[in-house]
């Protein structure tokens, strides 16, 4: 069952907040406001236990994140010393208590729940960060165990890797690709993108993107990489046109392809954690991958994004607008840290039916209005 709500108490900067979790929950609000901190709880979580499910306590630098040491993860306006994670599954919640220590990165555990909920063994998991993959000629392989849980890595290293090995595994109908857009029409769908296999419709996605661009991938023989390389196409020419290296096109090409290989290779049941998905794309491209998010949460994935941008806002709005997702089915979350305070603050506005919210709190994507405002006052 998807995680309902994640409950923190004295872990970094959340001394206690407590959050709905639904099929696609956002997460934004200035930098510094505890937003992370959501997605690093299940990230520190999920590497303190192994295989076998045995743990030592909260391993704070591990495959996923890096946390420092007990005096890094303690909330310095905390009435105590006790670190509380809680998380709530098909109506259960799991709790896991410990006590921060200054100088260890490995902290015991008081209280930890068994049996432990799916959150934390599920193999079906992403936990893709900001700092992604960049433009590269060669990619390296993935290790056995990514090869076998399917893992991107957290700044989706493998991605390239997981795309040559599975590039034909069929993606279900409501994630494949929009067939318009800028610069995008059915025609020159049926050329980039023109079957359901995985490597076609992340192509196609890319149109909202790019248009234009589709990949391929190869091994080099005798080595440990992955070569990927691009094309561009249109009506007027195939696309067996010239090929360009990843380091010759768009940065936020790239950059954005673990994203969009998460989302329409995700199993039914998986748990997708997702850092600013929109860096370095125009705008397009962030409303497209709010569509694209909103699309795979209705196809039975959880997903978690952070998010700075409005057009990624919109892209979900105007999704839930469509039909493409229920409104029930989006959790959205304001975080906010009020320096006379320091404490998290969380609101949470309601995705009405017509894409509007029920609510708009102070500082929740209303620069662009601020801005035009000054500037019409002179």
């Amino acid at each position: 069952m998807p995680v309902e709500r994640i409950l923190l108490e004295n872990f970094k900067a959340s001394r206690n907040v407590e959050v709905r979790l639904s099929a696609l929950t956002v997460l934004t609000g200035l930098n510094g406001s505890g937003k992370s901190s959501l997605l690093q709880a299940l990230g520190v979580l999920r590497q303190s236990y192994d295989e076998q499910g045995s743990t030592q306590g909260l391993l704070l630098d591990g495959q996923l994140v890096h946390l420092g040491q007990g005096r890094d993860v303690l909330n310095e306006g905390g009435d105590d010393d006790v670190i509380k994670i809680a998380v709530v599954e098909d109506g259960l919640e799991y709790v896991w208590r410990c006590r921060s220590i200054a100088d260890a990165d490995i902290l015991p555990f008081d209280a930890i729940p068994n049996p432990l909920p799916a959150c934390i063994t599920v193999s079906n998991f992403q936990y893709l960060q900001a700092d992604r993959i960049v433009p590269m000629t060669h990619y390296h392989n993935a290790p056995q165990y990514a090869r076998k849980m399917g893992f991107l890595g957290t700044r989706g290293e493998f991605a390239i890797d997981f795309l040559a090995r599975n590039e034909n595994q069929p993606v279900s109908e409501i994630r494949r690709c929009p067939t318009t857009g800028y610069g995008v029409n059915e025609q020159l769908i049926s050329i980039i993108a023109p079957t359901n296999k995985l490597i076609d419709q992340v192509a196609g996605w890319m149109q909202q993107i790019s248009p234009g661009v589709s990949l391929n991938t190869e091994f080099l023989p005798g080595t440990d990489e992955v070569r990927l390389k691009y094309r561009y196409a249109g009506q007027a020419r195939d696309v067996s046109s010239n090929s360009y290296r990843p380091t010759h096109v768009g940065f936020g090409i790239t950059y954005c392809l673990p994203i969009i290989i998460a989302c329409l290779s995700a199993q039914n049941g998986a748990l997708l954690m997702l850092e600013n998905p929109e860096a370095h794309l125009h705008p397009q491209g962030q409303a497209a991958l709010g569509e694209m998010l909103a699309r795979c949460a209705a196809d039975g994935v959880q997903i978690l994004v952070e998010t700075h941008s409005d057009h990624v806002m919109n892209g979900i709005r105007l999704a839930a607008k469509r039909k493409l997702i229920s409104c029930d089915d989006v959790a959205i979350h304001f975080f906010s840290r009020p320096v006379s305070e320091g404490q998290v603050y969380v609101q949470s506005p309601s995705l009405l039916e017509d894409g509007r919210l029920s609510n708009w709190p102070e500082g929740f994507f209303d620069q662009w209005d601020k801005s035009i405002d000054a500037i019409i006052a002179g």
